[in-house]
């Protein structure tokens, strides 16, 4: 047996964000995401949070703070001492739900694949002169596992980003993770 804190049994990560949600939308704010990882020898629990009607105070903050340690606490979640902060997601906020995806519309995101989307066919070409070609279609950028453009929101189980000129469908089950991305 360690000293180290664990999660108790009941409070497993999906446990975790029902909690964290629970004091969330009482508070008036949205769950982005939870982290729950070791620090030295003590748990770590941040929550991230946002509001869609209007921004994000410290107020917001100390008060889903409280409730979820009460939470926590009276749920018996976490074993041994964890240090609990909430906060806003900042300029790179991750995407992780489908309606992330129609929310932040036109916004400039980085998405990263969980494995390269397959390439397209070679692009249609004419022949020039004896061995030499030339392209008619500019390549895509396709066959990457991290795609940065413009967000153009969803359809169907697929998310549309414009990358260059280029539309991509990337199917939602193939993103390891997102986030808003800025330019300096």
């Amino acid at each position: 047996m360690t000293d180290s804190p664990e999660i108790n049994p009941p409070a497993t990560p999906t446990r975790l964000e029902q909690l964290a949600t629970e004091a969330a939308v009482a508070e008036g704010c949205q769950l982005v995401d939870v982290e729950n990882v070791l620090e030295g020898r003590t748990r770590l629990v941040r929550v991230f949070l946002d509001r869609e009607d209007g921004p994000l105070q410290l107020d917001h903050c100390a008060a889903v703070s409280d409730r979820l340690s009460a939470l926590l606490d009276h749920h018996d979640a976490i074993t041994g001492e964890y240090r609990l902060e909430v906060s806003s997601p900042g300029l790179t906020r991750p995407l992780k739900r489908r309606e992330d995806y129609v929310r932040f519309q036109g916004k400039l995101v980085a998405i990263h694949l969980f494995a390269a989307l397959p390439a397209e066919p070679p692009p249609e070409s004419s022949t020039v002169g004896p061995g030499k070609t030339v392209a008619r279609k500019k390549a895509t950028g396709s066959n990457r596992k991290l795609l940065k453009g413009i967000l153009q929101g969803m359809e169907g189980d697929d998310v549309l980003i414009r990358v260059q000129e280029t539309m991509i469908r990337v199917p939602f089950r193939s993103i390891g993770k997102a986030h808003l991305d800025f330019e300096f």
